[in-house]
């Protein structure tokens, strides 16, 4: 975000006249008075710096003191700039891409592809959509916010799709300020939602993933890990008591401990979507949705000619699957790079695909999944917005 402490440094006029602009005298007393004229001119240039920065830092504390609905609103203001970066790095991914694959004949392997199976692969990706929407109005009920309507509902769950471009998957939260700005729900209520979708993503991806073991053995430890790792993770939240004494030392850690209340509330929302029956109904509703864009890259192979064999259906959803899980692990928007580097290696190693032909079916499906959401996304907050005037205006 903006900070005013910064830019009022590029508007205080600088008026320092140089000694070495000075009018030049064989006087001593000349000389000392120029030194001492140019002195005084740095010391009120340097004063009038001061002056403006307490200013306006002060101003920056005021903001941060409104809360965390203005903290993370603010996050969502000047994106363009980290968008046009994602964007230009996309296009250095799918180059880069597009060289492994030797350019003529990637274009040949698209050529080839049978494109009446493009209608069910997109049928398929929009299983997944609903089926993650069901989950969302669901945890919408469990923390107790029954008063959103489902179509709003739906409005504001595509619309966080718009910011995957932005890195580290902050542009969810988009979902918990449209939240706010239309129904006043408190943004620290509602981003345990989005935590909550993520963990139950990882879980739902990780067990797909779990079928491939047979597949492709060496994943097994990972698996293991990645398992553990998270079952530990739900183990923390679901005891009161281990939560209560995490939190208690957050309370007392210098510099974060004014946090405490924060984290206090987002524990508290994701305590009710973490318990047993929540936990149980997420996860298995994101086997399926995941599942579903699983089947969409079978489909894209079928396209290509594959059989239409169970052990093509099970590798398409182990390399879909694990893919997903590595670039979620990088951060990177949209899982850019690695998850198209590692699903094109892995059809290659265990569909034997050509080089061209898997980073055909890599495009395809990214063109299916990740950018179709970024459009569906964008075209339901520009719905959203002109609907509701008091939303906050992302992309103007």
């Amino acid at each position: 975000m903006q900070c005013p402490f910064f830019d009022s440094l590029e508007d205080v006029p600088v008026q320092v006249v140089i000694a070495s602009e000075a009018k030049q005298s064989p006087s001593r007393e000349l000389e000392i008075a120029s030194s001492q004229r140019t002195l005084l001119a740095m010391t009120q240039h340097i004063i009038a710096r001061w002056r403006a920065a307490r200013k306006n830092l002060g101003s920056c504390f005021r903001l941060v003191r409104r809360g965390t609905c203005v903290i993370i609103t603010a996050m969502f203001t000047n994106l363009r700039p980290k968008i046009i970066w994602s964007l230009a790095f996309a296009a250095l991914v799918y180059f880069a891409l597009t060289l492994y694959a030797d350019a003529p004949k990637l274009a040949d392997a698209l050529a080839r592809w049978d494109w009446q199976w493009l209608a069910f692969t997109l049928i398929a990706v929009l299983v997944n959509y609903g089926v993650r929407f069901l989950r969302w109005h669901y945890y919408l009920r469990v923390i107790g916010l029954h008063t959103v309507p489902p179509f709003s509902s739906l409005l504001i769950f595509l619309a966080g799709f718009s910011l995957t471009m932005v890195p580290g998957k902050l542009g969810e939260l988009l979902k918990s300020v449209l939240l706010k700005s239309h129904y006043d729900v408190p943004i620290s209520h509602s981003a345990s939602i989005v935590a909550a979708e993520r963990l139950t993503d990882v879980i739902g991806m990780t067990l797909l993933a779990a079928i491939g073991v047979s597949i492709f053995p060496l994943g097994l430890p990972a698996l293991i890990v990645t398992l553990s790792a998270l079952t530990g993770a739900i183990a923390v939240m679901q005891s009161r008591a281990i939560a209560e004494r995490l939190l208690g030392l957050l309370a007392r850690v210098p510099g974060i401990g004014r946090f405490a209340n924060l984290a206090r509330n987002l524990y508290e929302s994701a305590y009710l979507m973490l318990r047993w029956r929540p936990l149980s109904i997420a996860v298995a509703l994101s086997v399926i949705a995941w599942f579903g864009e699983c089947v969409a890259l079978f489909l894209i192979l079928r396209g290509f000619g594959l059989p239409e064999t169970l052990d093509v259906l099970l590798a398409a959803t182990f390399i879909y699957a694990s893919a997903s899980l590595f670039g979620a692990a990088t951060f990177m928007p949209g899982g850019l790079g690695t998850t198209e580097g590692s699903m094109t290696s892995l059809l290659q190693l265990l569909v034997n695909a050509s080089a061209p032909i898997a980073a055909a079916a890599t495009l395809l499906v990214r063109v299916c999944t990740l950018w179709l959401a970024i459009g569906l996304g964008a075209l339901a907050l520009f719905i959203f917005e002109r609907a509701d005037k008091t939303a906050p205006k992302i992309f103007s």
